[in-house]
């Protein structure tokens, strides 16, 4: 085997995705989906915490480690030398951070190399590197920025080989001057084939690599939002310049021929005219899309659907088309605001509309609260699914307490928008879906946002009962805490994270429907708690009630991931199974005792 198939297998021993790997065996999540979205020690450590940190850590360095001693023995071996060749083992240790960088088993994103670049240094010159990794912790003690350390340790280790540099050049000029004189192009030689000069190269080469691949965090550091160290994990959101994330939003709209002020609606309910009505009101190009033609007609004539949102009229400067392709001519935001069975085909629709590079050029945010019966997924699962160049970037989720009748009379909401891209959130946030009676906070978990939406409606069918029923504030209050239990436990399971099942997706979201006239989930339960047969109850109403048909995909997913779900087992046996909706209330006070927290 010739001796230059060690710089390819470097390469791939650099390559290693341990930042991927890892944060998948622990947790099931891709890392660059998360956080920063960089596949590095830091990055792993404020998502997960320490424990898949530590394997990260040590393998990442002792891949540069072990790509330098690999080069220094085989090279040492195949060219006899005492010292080895310096120069190719540094090209190991060069390859195995390229490696690192642009992984092949990740498709080429990989981390910024910091610690694999160590553990290079470590291996070559082992003295610089330790006092500069000792100037690296004294920096993140000081300031707490991992990346600050990082730049000024890689900048720090350059001048410290500058100054070793300075001294072997001494030496080496007096043990080869002659009666006091020097060859300048034999002490450069000499210099070169010690290994001396080309370790200086390679430190200012690696020092300014380090700099440009902590661009961003140089930027966060001078706006002050960068991550510190040993800060709560949760606070993530808080990395993303706005400023900077709307002007990246508009110039991609751009540069893909589409307006970034033009939003088009698909579905002209109750929603999503309510959402129509607060974008076209902050000077948004608004195109609302109905499937009727006729009602579509029927609202461009009058501007006010009566029985969908009374007392509410669309202001002139929506447009209203039945005309898919038209509805998303131009517009670089697509909301979905469908009901959930039928946003499958609607996606499909628009899949025959847009090319996939169409699709990957816009954004897709998903309105819809519910779970699709047969397979299980979340919405913005089938939007991803179906609409080929929708991904997790480009796909995106807003939920939670806002009835649209309220949200139409412009009374004061707070929702969230969740992206797996802080940035696209960021931009979501602030150039749509903020108003003065409008607030949005912004999220990165998607599949949590999602799951709160879904589920509480369950609770919320759960509370129509109670009230149908006639039972009190008591039964009220034990039924909202404990389907809060059975919310976080699902959604924890299924990858969301714990804060946003007791934030506004969550509690905020299972608050509102349980107890407001407005829910139709609630409305539901009531009816059916009354005595009325279900199938009755959905046939008077003239809007959707997603919870009705996520009862049993919850149920489903409940007994798929193992998690105890009393409470929609009970709804489930009450609409589906003809149990008594008074038995249901008798059996679960009936089970047997327990922790609060089991």
């Amino acid at each position: 085997m010739t001796i230059w198939l060690a710089l390819p297998l470097c390469y791939l021993l650099g390559s290693i995705p341990t930042a991927v790997w890892v944060s998948r065996l622990f947790a099931g999540i891709d890392i660059r989906e998360h956080g920063s979205h960089n596949a590095g020690l830091t990055n792993v450590y404020r998502v997960l915490g320490w424990k898949p940190a530590v394997p990260v850590a040590i393998v990442d360095l002792l891949k540069g480690l072990g790509a330098v001693l690999l080069g220094l023995a085989w090279s040492k071996s195949a060219w006899n030398m005492d010292h080895g060749h310096q120069t190719f083992a540094l090209g190991c240790g060069v390859a195995a951070v390229v490696g690192h960088s642009f992984t092949v088993f990740a498709g080429f994103r990989g981390g910024k190399g910091v610690l694999t670049m160590m553990g290079v240094f470590t291996g070559v010159s082992t003295a610089p590197a330790l006092i500069s990794f000792g100037f690296w912790v004294l920096v993140l003690r000081k300031t707490g920025f991992v990346s600050l350390a990082s730049i000024l340790a890689s900048a720090f280790f350059a001048i410290a080989e500058t100054i070793v540099f300075a001294l072997n050049a001494v030496q080496v000029a007096a043990e080869i001057s002659v009666g006091g004189e020097v060859a300048w192009f034999t002490l450069l030689r000499t210099l070169v084939s010690k290994g001396h000069m080309n370790l200086l190269i390679l430190s200012w080469i690696m020092a300014v690599f380090v700099i440009w691949k902590h661009r961003a965090n140089i930027q966060r550091l001078r706006n002050g939002t960068e991550y510190r160290f040993g800060s709560a994990r949760e606070d993530d959101e808080e990395l993303v310049d706005v400023d900077v994330a709307k002007q990246d939003f508009a110039r991609d709209a751009r540069a893909a021929g589409l307006d970034p002020d033009r939003v088009a609606i698909i579905g002209a309910g109750s929603w999503g005219m309510a959402i129509a009505q607060i974008l076209s009101s902050k000077g948004l190009k608004v195109t609302l899309w109905e499937y009727s033609a006729a009602v579509a007609e029927k609202l461009r004539e009058t501007r006010e659907l009566p029985d969908k949102l009374p007392g509410v009229k669309l202001l002139d400067s929506v447009e209203i088309t039945c005309d898919l392709a038209k509805a998303v001519e131009g517009a670089a935001t697509v909301c979905l605001i469908v009901p959930s069975h039928t946003l499958r085909s609607v996606c499909k629709n628009m899949g025959q509309i847009l090319t996939p590079e169409q699709v990957a050029s816009r954004h897709w945010v998903s309105f819809i609260k519910g779970i699709e019966e047969k397979t299980l997924k979340r919405m913005t699962e089938i939007v991803m699914e179906v609409l080929p160049g929708a991904t997790a970037a480009n796909v995106s989720v807003l939920s939670g307490p806002s009835h649209a009748e309220e949200v139409a009379r412009q009374v004061p909401t707070t929702v969230v928008v969740a992206s797996r891209d802080e940035e696209v959130a960021a931009a979501l946030q602030d150039i749509f879906f903020m108003a003065p009676y409008f607030r949005t906070y912004r999220s990165t978990d998607v599949a949590g946002v999602e799951l709160c939406g879904a589920v509480k409606n369950v609770i919320a069918i759960a509370s129509g009962i109670l009230d149908g029923l006639d039972l009190g504030d008591n039964t009220r209050g034990a039924l909202m805490t404990r389907g809060m239990v059975e919310m976080s436990r699902l959604g924890e399971k299924m990858g969301g994270r714990r804060d946003s099942f007791f934030g506004l997706a969550g509690m905020g979201d299972l608050i509102t429907t349980c107890v407001s006239k407005h829910s139709r989930n609630r409305f539901v339960g009531e009816q059916v708690g009354k005595g009325r047969p279900l199938a009755e109850v959905l046939g008077g109403m003239t809007m959707v009630a997603e919870g009705v048909r996520t009862v049993a995909g919850v149920r489903e997913l409940a007994r798929l991931h193992k998690v105890d779900m009393p409470l929609t087992e009970q709804v489930h046996g009450v609409l589906f199974e003809g149990k008594n909706a008074r038995d249901s209330v008798e059996a679960l006070m009936a089970r047997a005792a327990r922790a609060e927290q089991e």
